[in-house]
């Protein structure tokens, strides 16, 4: 399975990237949805975007529920430029499926005859 983001920023994109995602999660939190099933939808994507946890479920949730509560169009596709950016080096995603350094053990020489 191919992974859906390519790489991880750090540093200064990725502070943006945290910032991005508590922003929209303090967005979907604030004012709460009518219904309760708007409020456990919007209670889970706040959650995972504040985590950096399973982002592209996170941002299905997330659109879901500012969509069905009315957000303006602004808000509603904001999910959208986290979905294309990924997470950032500062979430749960980076440590789960992030960069990894593979060490090639070394191969034993052949037995001599």
């Amino acid at each position: 399975m191919q992974r859906l983001f390519v790489m991880f920023p750090d540093r200064a994109p990725g502070i943006g990237l945290l910032w991005l995602r508590l922003c929209l999660a303090a967005a979907l939190c604030w004012p709460w949805p009518v219904a309760a099933w708007q409020q456990w939808v919007a209670a889970s994507a706040a959650l995972l975007l504040a985590l950096g946890g399973l982002t592209p479920l996170a941002v299905a949730l997330a659109t879901l529920a500012l969509w069905s509560g009315g957000a303006s169009m602004a808000l509603v596709l904001l999910p959208g430029c986290l979905l294309l950016l990924g997470p950032g080096a500062y979430s749960l995603d980076a440590c789960l499926f992030g960069r990894r350094v593979l060490v090639a053990a070394r191969r034993a020489a052949p037995p001599k005859e």
